[in-house]
């Protein structure tokens, strides 16, 4: 799933830059462009206006608009409140890393990914999601960013129902799953979580990378999870990051 909507993303990108009327036309025409590009794609996909210390969700796709209960008009009248108000505030500090990543002129053409806790119509969902400059200001800001999300609820088994709140009311079964690692193999999830590659976690642990992939692949079989992805939630769900 993940690899994708990385490939989806790609697709979005080489639509822009085959489109040079995007960057030759006024805003109001680079904005239907863009809202153009996010229609066309089967993933949900929305437009952010990025400014200094916030965005504003400016434009979700159909398909965004149906997943997260809301009206255009919504979204765009509640701006940056709208995104203080969904997140819960365990995955704030993702949000707040998105928009530093952004201010950094080095990251000015990077994608960034992050998980994100959400608040769907009385729901809590997880999004995994996929971000990347599309539009610049005259001065080399970044004036658009494009998103590609998708939903992380079918990453771990369904035998029970996800707890509604980060380490309150965990399922018996998940719990007892957690529980059988190791606490070398609790460090190694920690470190995945954080999107480090496995020899970036054998040089913090001074072990060797094909040790830090059995680890991963235990962590894997342990927790009956699809993923690394799958992994990251557990590690949100216990506090590991």
């Amino acid at each position: 799933m993940i690899n994708d909507i990385s490939i989806e993303l790609d697709n979005l990108f080489e639509k822009i830059k085959g489109n040079k009327k995007i960057f030759h036309f006024t805003e109001n025409v680079t904005i239907n462009e863009l809202k153009k590009i996010c229609d066309s794609s089967l993933n949900l996909v929305s437009i952010l206006e990025f400014e200094n210390n916030t965005y504003n969700n400016l434009y979700f796709n159909k398909n965004a608009l149906e997943y997260f209960c809301v009206t255009k008009e919504d979204i765009y009248k509640e701006g940056f409140e709208y995104v203080i108000k969904t997140t819960h505030p365990d995955s704030m500090d993702s949000v707040y890393m998105l928009i530093k990543f952004y201010n950094d002129i080095i990251n000015r053409s990077t994608i960034f990914s992050h998980t994100l806790y959400l608040n769907i119509k009385n729901e809590w969902k997880w999004i995994y999601s996929i971000v990347k400059p599309a539009v610049y200001n005259k001065d080399g800001t970044i004036k658009y960013l494009i998103a590609i999300a998708c939903s992380l609820d079918d990453l771990l088994e369904p035998e029970q129902p996800l707890a509604t709140e980060i380490n309150k009311d965990l399922y018996v079964d998940n719990v007892a799953k957690y529980n059988l690692l190791s606490e070398r193999e609790k460090e190694v999830l920690s470190l995945i979580a954080q999107e480090l590659t496995s020899k970036e976690i054998a040089d913090i642990l001074f072990i060797s990378p094909l040790t830090v992939d059995t680890h991963r692949k235990h962590l894997i079989e342990k927790l009956k999870v699809k993923s690394s992805i799958g992994l990251i939630k557990y590690a949100i769900l216990f506090n590991l990051i």
